[in-house]
């Protein structure tokens, strides 16, 4: 005890000395061991004079340290580290991760293009200035520092490249986990485990939470470590680990169970469902698999022509109204049939959702059909301006003179009906059509919103909300007020097909058990935050400029509390650039999205290129520093 008394006395006045008065909450935990806490954690060991820092110091106060170990190169945490490394200290990193460390100017350079078409799905929070790495470490490597033994095990999981230290210091057995967990039995979020699962030859767009099971490998061989104390990155340090961590994998299989259950995913992959299955829930793994929808195995109607993933709906009098157009194929088949005499002419072309395959080539298709287009009113900017977002599958072609449709309206074309909805399934900006033929079918195109087997939300970066009168509670409610009779068309599904009313309550309840589930999973005071990657967001994600000019530029927060909340950002701007403010605040009430908007000028000396703004934002006790981004690519003055 007379130890301790005395490392703390010397551990303040080492801090008093360097400058350092922490806001920050700092806790002794052993003798030779701190931790400060703020919007990430920073574990200092003291020996010698000399300081080894886990993560980084959130204060951004410390003035030196020899090492500083991070487990992997998330810009929202590396921050806190970066000027301990400028100062000096080694920095160790991940050898798997080290491109992400230091060549992120080529990530943003090929980003600033790639980012359309991206079925990848991989999260952006990388870094926009590279950090010196002074050590790459694998998985089994181990050094001393100071005496003090350090071993490396790789922990992938949370994201793609990490691993985590297990450190033996003042008979404790320490583990510095990163992200893999947060807190006693939780996780930051789910939508950063998106990724391709290589032995069920599914791709990271399909890929709901796909290291999931990679995850708890990761957390099983933490366990296997026998640590008396975790410390994750963020959130509260855990003195129960075995307990801790079996309950994460626990809530995790519960949730994954949920979704595997109702996935439009299992039409599409079908046996492969069992893999992921067993890659999470262990061998024989127990799914309450919801039966498949009535599927009715004959074509759709006569007056329906497939086309790929389009639907061509004929009249009598041989006019066509075209649901979406993604590719020139789609295109040339409607060439061929004007040809044969089966196609007179192309009145309308109605869009269900903004994704490539849906709308890569509805100007090609104009260029040859003069026609009107349609979407509803949610639709219409992400289809004028798809350089603003950065969702999934987006296509660069910006569609012009949209008629914007109301929800509901009603519009008469030749024998049919039409009625226009918002339909905010497979994504949040999705449309979906009634068809209704005089005394024959009726006919509910639906995009990519379900299959016979379920909910088409295996990309969880497409913002597939769960709010009670949002996402797919939203579109199960319209499919029981829609005529009971109707089919249902999914246009990467030949047959229509057809869900009972037992069904779509069970749908239903799954999808709400599945948000309480959540929100033990996640730290939040609303699981959505957890589930949705751009609850906020700058718009236009992505613009070029000229240097010597003004860009506007808006935040937008989406708030998902059930209360008001006051949003703090701060702007973190590129050389070249700069603003009359950096700061705001703004008060947001629940389930709306608010703004804030900037003007940016760009130098005149500005260097040409992609570069990337970042904000920090702060609410209740969260603070996210550089949490979200913006990509300007800078042209230069003529």
């Amino acid at each position: 005890m007379r130890n301790l008394i005395i490392s703390i006395i010397v551990f303040s006045l080492i801090l008093s000395l360097s400058g350092l008065s922490y806001g920050e909450e700092i806790t002794q935990l052993s003798e030779y061991v701190s931790l400060i806490r703020g919007p990430v954690n920073g574990a200092i060991i003291e020996k010698d004079d000399a300081r080894l820092v886990l993560y980084g110091d959130p204060s951004g106060k410390m003035s030196n340290a020899e090492m500083v170990l991070f487990t992997h190169s998330r810009r929202d945490v590396v921050w806190s580290g970066r000027k301990l490394v400028e100062n000096g200290a080694i920095s160790v990193v991940p050898d798997s991760d080290s491109e992400n460390f230091s060549n992120v100017e080529q990530f943003w350079t090929d980003f600033a293009t790639r980012r359309f078409h991206d079925y990848a799905q991989q999260g952006t929070k990388i870094l926009t200035k590279p950090m010196k790495i002074g050590k790459t470490v694998r998985d089994g490597d181990s050094f001393f520092w100071k005496g003090i033994p350090v071993k490396v095990i790789e922990t992938p999981g949370y994201t793609r490249q990490a691993v985590s230290y297990v450190i033996e210091v003042d008979d404790i057995r320490y583990a510095f986990v990163g992200d893999i967990i947060y807190g006693d039995g939780k996780l930051l979020d789910l939508y950063s485990l998106q990724d391709a699962v290589k032995e069920a030859k599914i791709g990271g767009y399909h890929g709901w939470a796909g290291r999931m099971g990679d995850l708890i490998v990761s957390l099983r061989k933490i366990a296997a470590e026998k640590p008396d104390i975790l410390i994750p990155i963020r959130g509260p340090v855990i003195r129960n680990p075995d307990e801790a961590i079996g309950l994460l994998i626990q809530r995790l299989r519960r949730v994954y169970e949920n979704y595997l259950s109702i996935s439009a995913g299992r039409w599409y992959f079908k046996e492969r469902y069992d893999i992921l299955a067993a890659r999470v829930l262990g061998p024989d793994p127990k799914v309450n698999w919801m039966p498949w929808a009535e599927v009715i195995e004959e074509q759709p109607p006569e007056w329906i022509i497939p086309i790929s993933n389009s639907r061509l709906i004929v009249s009598e009098d041989r006019s066509g109204f075209l649901v979406d157009c993604g590719s020139r194929r789609i295109v040339n088949e409607l060439i061929k049939l004007k040809d044969a005499g089966k196609l007179a002419r192309l009145e309308g072309l109605f869009i269900t959702h903004y994704h490539d395959d849906h709308t890569n080539d509805v100007n090609a298709c104009l260029d040859e059909f003069n026609c009107p287009i349609y979407a509803t009113g949610p639709s219409v900017d992400i289809l004028e301006h798809p350089a603003a977002y950065r969702l999934p599958a987006m296509t660069p072609n910006p569609i012009k003179n949209i008629h914007v449709m109301p929800e509901g309206h009603k519009m008469r074309w030749k024998e049919f009906t039409f009625t226009f909805h918002d339909y905010p399934g497979q994504t949040i900006y999705h449309d979906a059509l009634l068809v209704e033929k005089d005394n024959a079918e009726k006919i509910f195109f639906m995009g990519d919103s379900f299959t016979p087997s379920g909910i088409d939300d295996y990309c969880l970066l497409n913002r597939n909300l769960m709010h009670e009168s949002t996402g797919y509670f939203y579109c199960l409610d319209l499919l029981r007020r829609i005529p009971s009779e109707t089919l249902l068309i999914n246009e990467h599904v030949v047959q229509p097909f057809r869900f009972s009313a037992p069904q779509l309550d069970h749908m239903t309840a799954t999808f709400a058990k599945r948000k309480a589930l959540l929100a033990e999973l996640f730290p939040w005071d609303e699981p959505n935050y957890g589930i949705d990657e751009r609850w906020i967001r700058f718009t236009p994600y992505g613009q070029k400029i000229k240097s010597g000019r003004t860009i506007h530029l808006s935040m937008k927060i989406f708030n998902h509390s059930d209360v008001p909340h006051t949003f703090t950002t701060a702007l973190h701007l590129p050389a070249g650039i700069n603003a009359a403010r950096t700061f705001a605040s703004i008060t947001v009430p629940p389930r709306v999205e608010k703004q804030v908007d900037y003007d940016l000028d760009v130098s005149v000396s500005a260097n040409p290129g992609t570069c990337v703004i970042t904000a920090d934002v702060e609410w209740d006790h969260w603070k996210l520093p550089r949490w979200t981004e913006a990509i300007i690519e800078i042209e230069t003055q003529l």
